[in-house]
């Protein structure tokens, strides 16, 4: 049977898929020994350099003008726009062609997710209703995404591919929330005029979205200016990179007269091979570097009597000028999200999220932390550890016993269960939140640190527990 373009579209997503979980999986070994780096250098002899280097401040400074920020506030701020642009990108794909694509896909993880957002903080709030420290209740619901992973790569071919989509379309849910949760809670002073600029700037991302310009660096170029007019509102300015991302089309739209081009440049390729010549042919000869070599090759070209030569120059020369047009056009029937999410992944995957691992993780333990600062600790790690996976598995469970979602065939509620325990694993979302809600507080550095140490500790405890789980739930393949 002739493969379709639904077929292709299909399988090129699920090559997008596999892809994107080898990034974050290896993202979250990396993650982990950033994690553990800092905490050493953070209580060692190197700590005072160790601190130094987050509080350097960077930006332009020309005499009494001074702009800038500290490289903590830099990876944090702007640095980690890229990290949230590459998750916007992915939950748009999701949403237009991936699992979420569809009510009756979106509805199993996406209750799955609300129950693993509900269910941790109303924990969170049991321990520290009434307290300054209830403001903190959105570091109790997050998920580090490649952490989970990574923790299931340790188990390599075991873990069946459903439940790597499952985890990852509900991490993808459960950053949506996320994201709602910093633009509604942890927005403290708003200024007006900004956001009327911000909303001009989206009205003109929409407009080119919606007259189909594929040209990246127009929607770049705009971005920069939304982020700014995010950062000076008042809102995080992370927030910008997701309202990018849903900008940016998700399709391609090739014209007639790409179309037509492209086909001009095939049957050149189809008319050189019907005159005798081979296109496909390299003719390149791998030969040791030697005197009398190059002394033949210098003799061959000064004497102007090959004209075989100077054929396959006029033949190299065509073929270079067909294939330089083809990839021209091939260009510009690529679609956007997919071109920029491929630069993004990597990118944010090897150096954005384990910089923000290293500069945020590293915390020191001494005797002047105190652990009394309401329930912070205890509810964290309770509604992380406990909560997360309980939320998910029991909202999963209800919906699909209502007959409301319907649960993929080859995942298993145990499954479910496990997958949920390493989304207690809220590692990078987590401590972002975290310096957001704790930071206007009476004993705000205290909090932070106290915080820091709850979600390293809950996401170990999530990481163990969630790799036991996944082992005794799954089967070796045979």
């Amino acid at each position: 049977m002739k493969p379709t373009l639904k077929d292709y579209n299909k399988d090129r997503l699920k090559k997008d898929l596999i892809a994107f979980i080898h990034h974050e999986s290896f993202s979250g070994v990396l993650l982990f020994f950033c994690v553990v780096f800092a905490m050493l250098v953070a209580n060692s002899n190197f700590s005072p350099l160790y601190f130094a280097l987050k509080e350097l401040e960077l930006g332009l400074f020309l005499g009494p003008y001074h702009q800038g920020m500290s490289v903590e506030h830099f990876i944090n701020d702007v640095a980690m726009s890229l990290f949230f642009l590459m998750m916007g990108l992915e939950m748009k794909r999701e949403i237009l062609y991936g699992e979420l694509a569809g009510f009756k896909k979106i509805i199993f993880p996406m209750l799955a997710a609300v129950g693993g957002i509900i269910v941790p903080i109303a924990i969170y709030l049991f321990f520290n209703h009434g307290t300054p420290s209830a403001n903190g209740f959105g570091v109790a619901m997050s998920t580090d995404t490649a952490f989970a992973l990574g923790a299931i790569l340790l188990l390599g071919k075991r873990v069946p591919l459903s439940c790597k989509v499952f985890l990852v379309t509900l991490a993808v849910v459960d950053d949506l929330g996320a994201i709602l949760v910093i633009v509604l809670f942890y927005t403290s002073t708003l200024h007006i005029g900004w956001l009327l600029v911000a909303g001009v700037i989206v009205a003109l991302l929409v407009y080119i979205n919606h007259k189909d310009t594929y040209k990246l660096s127009s929607f770049l170029l705009l971005g920069l200016l939304l982020w700014v007019a995010v950062f000076n509102s008042g809102v995080h300015s992370t927030i910008a990179a997701v309202i990018l991302a849903f900008c940016i089309p998700g399709r391609s739209n090739v014209s007639d007269t790409c179309l037509l081009n492209l086909k001009k440049e095939l049957e050149g390729i189809h008319t050189m091979m019907q005159s005798g010549g081979n296109f496909f042919e390299t003719n390149i000869v791998r030969a040791k570097f030697s005197l009398k070599g190059l002394w033949e090759n210098l003799a061959r070209f000064f004497s102007g009597d090959n004209p075989k030569k100077q054929f396959d120059l006029q033949q190299q020369s065509k073929r270079v000028q067909i294939l330089d047009s083809i990839s021209r056009y091939s260009l510009q029937a690529q679609n956007p999200l997919l071109r920029l999410q491929s630069v993004l992944h990597p990118l944010c995957s090897y150096c954005i999220v384990p910089l923000f691992a290293f500069i945020n993780a590293g915390v020191r333990v001494d005797s002047g932390i105190s652990f009394d600062i309401d329930a912070i600790f205890l509810g964290t790690i309770a509604g992380l550890v406990v909560g997360k996976p309980l939320g998910i598995f029991i909202f999963a469970y209800v919906g699909v016993k209502l007959g409301i979602a319907t649960k993929p065939a080859d995942l298993g509620f145990m499954q479910v269960f496990a997958v949920g325990t390493l989304a207690g694993i809220g590692f990078t979302m987590a401590i972002f939140v975290a310096n957001l809600a704790y930071a206007n507080l009476e004993q705000g550095a205290q909090a932070i640190m106290v915080s820091k140490l709850a979600i390293l500790y809950s996401s170990s405890l999530a990481l163990l527990l969630g790799i036991a789980m996944l082992w005794l739930s799954t089967k070796p393949k045979s």
